[in-house]
């Protein structure tokens, strides 16, 4: 049977906690955590995880964080704390920096870390 390519148009994404939005062949695609919803039973400012396929290092958004997808290889988006709003586009050049997530002075460098800021029983690690 044949494969059928199915193309969604959308302005924005909203994913909630525990969410994974998974893009493939995204190369110069732009990510963006438009805005975020903090869940009354989860403390602290919403985060979304970005992995990417063949980068060295992973990325966490907050609200207003930006990333541009370097590869064409599987990019997996998960929220780690409350609601997302994501708004995918594309970029006219791809940043020749190795990561152009634009930094938050809320940085939080490891996975144990963002348990702790979340709040342990919102995270299965």
């Amino acid at each position: 049977m044949p494969q059928t390519e199915v193309s969604i148009q959308r302005d924005w994404i909203l994913l909630q906690l525990g969410d994974s939005l998974t893009l493939r062949n995204a190369a110069g695609q732009s990510v963006r955590l438009e805005s975020a919803q903090t869940l009354a039973s989860q403390p602290g400012p919403v985060r979304v995880w970005l992995t990417e396929e063949g980068q060295p290092d992973d990325v966490f958004l907050h609200a207003g964080d930006g990333y541009t997808v370097r590869g064409s290889g599987r990019v997996v988006l998960t929220v780690w704390c409350g609601t997302a709003r994501l708004r995918l586009g594309a970029c006219d050049r791809v940043a020749s920096s190795p990561h152009t997530a634009m930094p938050s002075s809320r940085s939080i460098q490891s996975a144990s870390a963002w348990a702790t800021a979340c709040g342990a029983s919102a995270m299965r690690l």
